[in-house]
């Protein structure tokens, strides 16, 4: 059983089994994907066709209006075909659900004429900021933006001048026609990402596409539909847990690779027929599936937490707040581990271009390498909130 799923309605169930039966299809493209950087307009459209940039946009406006947990569940099968398109669907996804927390106005604006339209993020800060007549100027590049290639809309942080005593920051909601994207993204893993650099120079932003992300971790929300709980999902954590699902995914298909050749592959100076004849392939592939059985299993927990939060209007408390992205952390830290004792136990062959497991290492390496998976820093605020300590050390907690 798998624990991400329980839980789900028929419409989860049903958008789950179209992810899996993409799996295939990914996976046949992934090498070309990697080499060349970017995701095929040919799987991006299958992708749209199953309604897969749906899951997080308000039935209101043709969206699936899902839980976070669904998207996480989707994320993860994606990415046993391929990492690059599981991690660009995922960031679309979560972006929507943070558009979801927008006014209307800006809601209608992005999905009225296109629920599929798509939006990326970035969390880089905007480098010059004026107050202008109802709303704001911007420059600045916005780099890392997974989806860039794909999305019609970008979310851009940047500074929200209002009370001097109290600033506040947020993203701005901006087409990404409007600004000039860079190639920038030259990276060891996820390579088909492609999350490259959006430039703008004194672009106006009205009013109502900018939210307060400060105001948002207070679970005070801009959108006017305050039934819908899923825009009312805690804000930081589910930025963290939205990002998991994707190398978790990889581990697995990973497990899966290596299991499946064990009974055709020996080991090199040893006397074993097969791989799967050896205690110690066998020890090994049982610690990689343990580790990678944690990880699901915290990142399940996590995600009916948070859904639990949105239905019941729960502000978390900063305490669960440092807990959630530990524990978020915990789990990547898991994965990276358990996908370096796979590569250890199918051989050096693993690192050999044409093979698959070289480029899941390198993407569960790079995809829990971003800020705000990497465990150490979620350590450190973890354990400051248990000794009581009132140091703040990072602002999206």
């Amino acid at each position: 059983m798998n624990e991400l799923h329980v839980g789900l309605d028929d419409d989860a169930l049903r958008l789950i089994s179209a992810a899996e039966a993409l799996v295939p299809t990914l996976a046949e493209h992934a090498a070309e994907v990697d080499r060349s950087g970017h995701i095929s307009a040919e799987v991006y459209r299958q992708v749209v066709d199953a309604g897969l940039l749906r899951v997080c946009v308000p039935k209101r406006l043709g969206g699936e209006q899902q839980k976070l947990q669904t998207l996480v569940a989707i994320s993860a099968t994606l990415a046993r075909g391929c990492g690059s398109t599981a991690w660009v669907t995922q960031n679309i996804n979560g972006t929507a659900l943070l558009v979801g927390m927008f006014g209307e106005q800006a809601q209608r604006e992005v999905w009225e004429h296109n629920p599929d339209i798509g939006v990326c993020a970035s969390q880089a800060m905007a480098s010059q900021v004026t107050r202008d007549d109802g709303g704001y100027r911007i420059s600045g590049r916005w780099g890392f933006l997974s989806g860039v290639e794909q999305a019609g809309w970008a979310l851009l942080m940047m500074p929200i001048i209002a009370d001097p005593a109290a600033p506040e920051f947020g993203p701005a909601l901006v087409p990404v026609a409007d600004g000039t994207v860079e190639q920038t993204w030259n990276v060891a893993g996820m390579r088909g990402t492609a999350s490259n650099t959006l430039v703008l120079d004194d672009y106006f932003v009205p009013d109502h596409r900018v939210l307060s992300v400060t105001k948002a971790l207070a679970g005070d929300y801009a959108t006017e539909y305050r039934d819908e709980a899923l825009y009312r999902t805690p804000l930081a954590p589910s930025l963290e847990l939205g990002l998991a699902g994707t190398p978790l995914g990889v581990a697995e298909g990973a497990l899966e690779y290596v299991l499946k050749l064990a009974d055709k592959r020996g080991i090199a100076y040893s006397t074993f027929p097969s791989q799967s004849a050896s205690t110690g392939f066998q020890i090994q592939v049982a610690e990689a599936a343990l580790k990678i059985d944690t990880a699901r299993l915290f990142i399940a927990r996590l995600s009916r937490d948070l859904h639990d939060a949105a239905t019941g209007r729960i502000v978390m408390e900063p305490a669960d707040n440092a807990r959630f992205r530990a524990s978020v952390g915990f789990a990547c830290q898991q994965l990276r581990e358990a996908m370096q004792i796979l590569m250890n136990a199918h051989g050096t062959a693993a690192f050999a271009e044409a093979n698959p497991l070289q480029r899941m290492w390198r993407d569960v390496n790079t995809a829990t390498s971003h800020g705000m998976l990497t465990p150490t820093l979620g350590y450190e605020i973890h354990g400051k909130a248990l000794v009581g300590s009132s140091e703040v050390v990072a602002p999206l907690v």
